[in-house]
């Protein structure tokens, strides 16, 4: 009895540790800036009324050194289900991150309006190879790495019989620099609009057990004097299946996704028709193929599935862990999960699914202060990733 005890008291201090990590650590980690613009504010919660709420965040990371700073959201501000979100650090290798958001202002009673803008530089990131390269045999080398990141998204609810069907324009800037001794410097810009459907039958955006989520989307670029003219389109369907509870978890589900991208104006003779890699379709990062790097894969056109097996254990205990406790954090979930995925130069099914690449690993993920936050442990045949993000991959 002793020892199950000893055995229960380690576990416990483990998953605070867990959970006292991934709420900091999450709220800056370099692998949510490639959709930190989607963040997903849920204004409904846990129905507690929230205040102004300040996070400080320290920890060490292998492309910053010791990082210092803090996330400050604001509830409220202009409207009632507004959500003001911003976040600033920096590193002792002079590396740092600035974020500023804006959510869900109604416009009127059918739109409303989101606002991001992110700009962040690391001094020391390992990237991976060319970025004309349409995979990776790659060698990896140090560069610094600067990204910005500008939206504007207005969306409109749109009547339907059977499901919740929104409307989305968003203008985009999106920049990134990359200078290394190892290698020649890349610059890459894309600026332009994308419209697109999203039709939601979920029971729970944050933690779904039941419904779909479908989205369609094609983005535009005119282009200019530095950078392609290039259309480009996506889409993903995701299915959510109740597994039911069970006497160690409140909540089992399964969860399955499907993707497609593709740039119909690209011509494999003529550069000048492609975008420059981070605005191709692109697989690898925190939402599609997490065992690899960001961007990793990138080409004309991309495939990928997903599945994920998630569940809320009935044990709770963050109300009960000192710091923790302070914050709204009604629950925590495991997940497993397993992807395929590949890019092509040509949009053809059979050479997209030929030689698909493998990802895989496990990852937990956390509600707190109505943002999911999610710490996945990735791996594939080429790398392991430990890697921290916002909302869940999909």
């Amino acid at each position: 009895m002793t020892s199950l005890i000893s055995l229960l008291v380690e576990l416990y201090q483990l998953l605070r540790v867990t959970l006292i990590s991934l709420l900091t650590l999450t709220l800056y980690s370099p692998s949510l800036l490639a959709e930190e613009h989607a963040l997903e504010y849920y204004p409904d919660g846990d129905g507690k009324e929230q205040g102004m709420v300040v996070i400080p965040v320290a920890a060490a990371l292998k492309s910053t050194g010791m990082m210092g700073g803090a996330v400050v959201s604001v509830p409220h501000i202009g409207q009632a289900n507004t959500q003001l979100v911003g976040f600033g650090a920096y590193s002792v290798n002079d590396s740092y991150i600035t974020y500023l958001g804006y959510f869900n202002f109604a416009l009127t009673r059918d739109w409303s309006i989101d606002v991001s803008m992110l700009q962040a530089e690391f001094m020391d990131s390992p990237l991976q190879g060319s970025t004309d390269s349409v995979d990776a045999s790659k060698a990896e080398y140090p560069a610094a790495y600067l990204e910005r990141d500008w939206y504007l998204t207005l969306r409109r609810n749109l009547p339907t019989l059977r499901a919740r069907t929104d409307f989305e324009f968003e203008p985009f800037y999106k920049t990134r620099d990359i200078r290394s001794n190892s290698t020649a410097g890349e610059h890459g810009k894309s600026y332009g609009v994308s419209a697109g459907l999203v039709q939601d039958t979920r029971d729970n955006q944050a933690s779904p057990g039941n419904g779909y989520l479908a989205t369609g989307k094609v983005l535009r670029d005119w282009g200019g004097a530095e950078r392609a003219a290039y259309t480009r389109w996506e889409a993903q369907y995701a299915r959510y299946l109740d597994l039911g509870g069970s006497a160690l978890f409140k909540q089992q589900t399964l969860a399955l996704s499907a993707y497609l991208s593709d740039i119909p104006t690209w011509s494999n003779h003529n550069t000048a028709s492609q975008p420059d890699w981070f605005a191709q379709s692109v697989l690898g990062g925190s939402e599609r193929m997490r065992g690899y790097e960001d961007d990793y894969f990138h080409s004309r056109s991309a495939v990928h599935y997903a599945a994920e097996y998630r569940v809320i254990p009935q044990w709770q205990p963050q109300s009960q862990i000192p710091l923790v406790n302070r914050y709204q954090f009604p629950w925590w979930q495991v997940a497993l999960f397993a992807e395929l995925g590949d890019v092509a130069p040509h949009f053809s099914l059979e050479e997209l699914h030929s030689d698909l690449k493998w990802s895989a690993g496990f990852g937990v993920r956390v509600f707190v202060e109505n943002i999911v936050a999610r710490a996945d442990f990735a791996f594939s045949d080429v790398d392991t990733l430990f890697r921290f993000a916002v909302n869940q991959p999909f």
